[in-house]
């Protein structure tokens, strides 16, 4: 196995595992999204033989194995051939989970994402991409990928003259920058267009990176709704022209996107008239045992399929009301989690120590502590982020409050919330990564009960946990420099 495929930082897919504190990781999306429970299970158990018995569900909805050794990846390889499964190659294109058969589906994704695929491959881009490009293909079902970000990311809206998907880069669903709305056939030439100006920088670049060097990007795109030739010919109207068509633009940019949407940990509706219910693993991770006790309650409750779910759940496809009862009740028993309210939810944590030799705190055992002690605050507004080391595996990405073990004494002039010597202290980090600047230090022994000192005011009445937070956080560094 070459270095390429081995270095941190990669898409650790089965043909190219990446090596973290506690051993090899792999990544696994079937190439139609869809898993049979038995092979789960089956899964499951290679899991256990091969690994350290850990499976999780990433943020976007993936697979992963822990804990693989060098010996164990054959083997691995040859459970996933004979349970039938077909991992996904190529270029990453996320589609949403219950595409193909949500109720409340405005377009079908697999259509257009297959579309796309067969477009860049046809194209020779996929060896000039790298691996952690992307595609978000939201087809305005009942389970949004608005916090999956992506490269070039597409939601389907319906206009006056029918669907049309309309087009982001660089970003989740908040903070991608809007570039226009086509129907599919000129929505699949603009992705090549765009991912050909990607591959243009090399295979480390990013659609940030070409917005980085377009002095005003996309300028020249005509965004016009169902109008104008292919987008994958960009004309360059002369901004007198503009009037209708940046007119026509907005109403595309604004059209009628998909409302509320419950997201995974819901009941949802499917259009043969059966039902899909979300089921939560906390923090991402199960182990072996309780995962395959959860997917044969699934089973046992009518499922006639797994499909996985960005926010660390799974979907049991094809239930009756009452089989979605007895697997809610199941996954209750589990520990699992079952409402979206559920302030579990909104905490990502890496395995940390002792399973992670990179680990200097035990971040998925504290996280259900540090769960119950926000819940006052923890109303899906943020995220807190535990992490082990500096790394950050579990949420790369910054977040509102990161928890992160560090393997030295605070720095000079850098407040502690308990004691002036740490051995191993926890840093706080405010709106940043796992490796940013700490605005306090405190001991593991400290951090439950500082923290739920620091969220028992709760918030005001209209107020977010989100701000709740910020107030609370600047009221307790106030309190200490008085």
């Amino acid at each position: 196995m070459n270095a390429l495929s081995r270095r941190r930082g990669a898409c650790p897919a089965l043909s190219a595992p990446m090596e973290t504190g506690d051993g090899l990781l792999v990544r696994l999306v079937p190439a139609d999204g869809i898993f049979a429970p038995r092979a789960l299970v089956g899964l499951a158990h290679a899991a256990q033989a091969f690994g350290n018995g850990i499976l999780e569900v990433t943020a976007r909805g993936s697979l992963q194995i822990r804990g693989l050794t060098d010996e164990g990846i054959g083997p691995l390889n040859d459970a996933v051939t004979a349970l039938g499964l077909v991992p996904r190659e190529g270029l990453a294109i996320d589609a949403s989970p219950l595409a193909g058969i949500d109720a409340m589906e405005i377009a079908d994704a697999r259509a257009l994402a297959r579309e796309i695929g067969a477009a860049v491959a046809a194209a020779s881009l996929l060896p000039r991409l790298g691996p952690k490009v992307s595609v978000v293909i939201d087809g305005g079902g009942a389970c949004p990928l608005d916090a999956s970000k992506a490269d070039v990311r597409l939601l389907a809206v319906r206009s006056e003259a029918g669907v049309a998907w309309r087009v982001a880069l660089a970003g989740d669903a908040a903070g991608a920058r809007p570039l226009g709305a086509w129907r599919a056939r000129e929505a699949v030439a603009a992705v090549v267009d765009l991912l050909t100006r990607v591959a243009a920088l090399g295979r480390a670049a990013r659609m940030d990176d070409v917005l980085r060097g377009e002095a005003t990007p996309f300028a020249s795109v005509d965004p016009t709704l169902l109008a104008g030739p292919a987008a994958s010919s960009f004309p360059d109207p002369h901004p007198q022209t503009r009037e209708g068509a940046d007119a026509s633009a907005e109403r595309a940019l604004s059209a009628s996107a998909p409302k509320t949407r419950p997201g995974p940990l819901h009941l949802h509706p499917l259009a043969d008239g059966t039902l899909a219910r979300g089921i939560g693993l906390p923090f991402g991770a199960l182990e072996a045992g309780s995962f395959i006790a959860l997917i044969e309650a699934a089973e046992a409750a009518g499922a006639r399929e797994i499909r996985l779910a960005p926010g660390r759940a799974l979907l049991a496809v094809g239930l009756t009301r009452n089989g979605a009862a007895r697997l809610e009740q199941a996954a209750t028993a589990l520990g699992l989690l079952t409402e979206a309210t559920d302030p579990r939810g909104f905490i990502a944590a890496c395995p940390g120590a002792p399973a992670c030799a990179s680990g200097r705190l035990a971040a998925r055992a504290l996280a259900p502590q540090v769960a119950r002690a926000l819940a006052p605050l923890l109303d899906g507004s943020f995220e807190v982020h535990v992490s082990g080391c500096a790394k950050g595996c579990a949420h790369p990405a910054p977040a509102a409050l990161t928890l992160v073990g560090r393997e030295t004494a605070p720095a000079t002039g850098l407040p502690s919330l308990d004691s002036p010597t740490l051995d191993f202290p926890i840093a706080l980090v405010r709106e940043g990564k796992a490796d940013g600047a700490a605005q306090a230090t405190l001991s593991p022994a400290a951090l439950v009960p500082i923290l739920t000192r620091l969220a028992a005011p709760g918030r005001h009445p209209g107020e977010t946990g989100a701000q709740a937070l910020s107030r609370l956080f600047a009221q307790a560094f106030l309190e200490r420099s008085a």
